[in-house]
């Protein structure tokens, strides 16, 4: 019986011995792992487009991908639009969506913002910026083209909680 306990014991050793190893060697729980652009994860809130602009950003899965998700409120509190957002190194893939779900574009397009760099202060994409103020702040420069027109919109945006 001494003997069977201790062979138990020894198999769970070397079992989380293994787990931890692959966890370590995939990136799970590796800090050295995390994409500089990971301060954008938590909930943001903000102004933009005339009302009030939320985003929410998940912290990055093991590859560096971090899901996000855009709500536009006009100024009476109405919702406008969604956006659905992947952001990893290579830059922001994103679909809009009316109030009721139904998509802007396509079911097999989406909107591209192409990385151009990234640090802990600054996600710089062609097209679309964002700057880290301070922990708490950020401010989104989104350029817009109506014809020969270029606008830039600008976002400020104050973090309302964060991820632990």
């Amino acid at each position: 019986m001494q003997n069977f306990k201790a062979m138990v014991l020894m198999q769970i050793v070397i079992s989380i011995f293994l787990l931890v190893s692959q966890a370590t060697s995939q990136g799970i729980g590796d800090k050295s792992n995390v994409p500089e652009y990971a301060w954008l994860a938590g909930n943001w809130s903000g102004n933009g487009f005339g009302g009030t602009s939320e985003e929410s950003w998940s912290l990055p899965s093991p590859d560096g991908t971090m899901m996000g998700m855009y709500r536009h409120l006009d100024s009476i509190g109405n919702i406008t639009f969604y956006e659905f957002l992947l952001l990893d190194e290579t830059g922001i893939r994103l679909k809009h969506f009316r109030p009721d779900l139904i998509g802007w574009e396509t079911k097999e397009d989406f909107v591209t913002f192409e990385m151009v760099r990234y640090n802990g202060k600054i996600i710089e994409l062609k097209g679309l910026i964002f700057k880290r103020k301070s922990e708490n702040e950020m401010e989104i420069l989104l350029k817009l083209r109506k014809g020969d027109v270029v606008k830039t919109e600008v976002f400020k945006m104050k973090k309302i909680n964060k991820f632990k």
